[in-house]
C-alpha cells in the first residue's frame, strides 16, 4: 500500500456553545488550515449574536487564545460587550464545549479516514449539524398539574 503522509490533512473548528440558554445554541466553523489569533478575533466579531447584555466567552489557554494579538484586542472587544474569561490551565473538565467536540469527533463522524480534506470538512460539518439537531429548547419552568 502506498503511504500517505497525514501532514496538512486536518480540519480545525472554531465553535460557540450555549448549553444553558433558553434555546441551546451551537455554532461551528471548520477551517482546512491552522487557525490563528486573527481567525479567533474575526470569529468573535462576526459570529457572536448581537445582544443587549454583555457576553462572556470562555476560553482555554491555547496559544491562539492567549496571544499578544488577542490581549491587545480585549479592550475593543469589551467595548462591543464581549468579555474573555480564561479557564485555569489543565482543566478541560471545566470547558463545556469539550464533550461536544468529543461527541462530534468520536460518534457523529463514524468514518475516521478520508481521501481528501474536502471530504473531511464535509464530515465535520455533518457531525456538528447532527449534534445541533439534538439540542432542544429548555422546558418551561412552570409546574405541571398532577393527575
Amino acid at each position: 500500500m502506498r503511504y500517505e503522509y497525514p501532514q496538512g490533512r486536518r480540519v480545525n473548528a472554531l465553535a460557540t456553545y450555549e448549553p444553558l440558554a433558553p434555546t441551546p445554541r451551537l455554532d461551528a466553523v471548520p477551517f482546512e488550515r491552522t487557525l490563528t489569533s486573527d481567525d479567533l478575533l474575526a470569529y468573535l466579531r462576526e459570529r457572536l449574536p448581537a445582544a443587549d447584555v454583555p457576553r462572556v466567552v470562555v476560553l482555554d489557554n491555547a496559544g491562539m487564545h492567549t496571544s499578544k494579538v488577542v490581549k491587545a484586542a480585549r479592550p475593543g472587544l469589551a467595548k462591543a460587550g464581549i468579555f474573555l474569561y480564561y479557564l485555569p490551565p489543565y482543566s478541560p473538565e471545566l470547558n463545556r464545549i469539550e464533550p461536544v467536540f468529543k461527541q462530534v469527533k468520536h460518534h457523529d463522524m463514524p468514518t475516521r479516514s478520508f481521501t481528501s480534506r474536502t471530504d473531511l470538512r464535509v464530515a465535520v460539518d455533518a457531525g456538528f449539524h447532527a449534534y445541533r439537531q439534538r439540542l432542544r429548547p429548555k422546558r418551561d419552568s412552570q409546574p405541571r398539574p398532577t393527575a
